[in-house]
């Protein structure tokens, strides 16, 4: 049987080292955690450092005057009417449709990345643009991306850039156009991230473009933006 050259990293799902579970309920997609998990975003919900185990990709309807004005009140509701507690969740938002989630994995050995990926590029910016607030759309590519290990906090701050690298090389390729100035985009204005990994085992110290954790993070974000920009109409040039 040929194996993969060292080099390379799988992109299809392996079980063994996969422990998470997802699905999409109503307008939302929950990304479901075997424990406690260490996280890292600028979600709405529990945002920042946090424990967490599940991560919600709500979807809100357009003209929710709550969701707009008190997103942390909506939200603190959509966990209620899932029967999560709020303290072991991580909730963020958008304005794209949830059922057009993509989900894609990178595996090596036991080591593990998954990426979920809703698009909407009507907010489409490139980074530097001007700024314009209130803003006019409300498309966003928000991301979840979780790992089967555990992460220093550098490691953590690092995979992070990892994944914002990723969304962005998705969007040039996908040929966004930033709203604002014409110019090819980074992503909108309203995109979000979250990353989790495993909060027990030895842990990584490093998530740079050099080390495999690096290499998976980005095959499973750059999969999962560019098969959820083609299911939003752009497609990759």
């Amino acid at each position: 049987m040929r194996t993969l050259p060292a080099r390379r990293a799988a992109i299809e799902p392996a079980p063994a080292p996969i422990a998470w579970k997802w699905r999409v309920d109503g307008r939302n997609l929950i990304v479901s955690l075997p424990d406690a998990y260490q996280v890292m975003s600028w979600a709405v919900h529990n945002g920042g450092a946090a424990r967490a185990r599940f991560i919600i990709n709500h979807q809100v309807r357009m003209g929710d005057r709550e969701a707009t004005e008190n997103p942390q009140r909506h939200l603190r509701g959509v966990l209620a009417a899932l029967a999560i507690a709020p303290a072991e969740a991580v909730a963020m938002m958008t304005g794209a449709a949830v059922a057009r989630a993509a989900y894609a994995t990178a595996v090596r050995g036991e080591l593990c990345v998954g990426a979920w990926c809703t698009a909407g590029c009507s907010n489409a910016l490139r980074i530097g643009d001007p700024a314009s607030f209130p803003y006019p759309g409300a498309g966003t590519i928000n991301l979840a991306i979780v790992i089967n290990q555990r992460l220093s906090r550098t490691a953590m701050a690092e995979a992070m850039a990892m994944a914002v690298e990723g969304r962005v090389a998705a969007v040039l390729n996908a040929g966004v156009i930033s709203t604002r100035s014409g110019r090819p985009a980074t992503g909108t204005g309203t995109d979000c991230i979250v990353v989790a990994a495993r909060a027990q085992g030895a842990p990584h110290r490093y998530c740079g473009k050099h080390t495999l954790l690096g290499e998976l993070i980005g095959k499973a974000v750059l999969r999962s933006c560019a098969k959820a920009l083609q299911r939003a109409g752009m497609a990759v040039q």
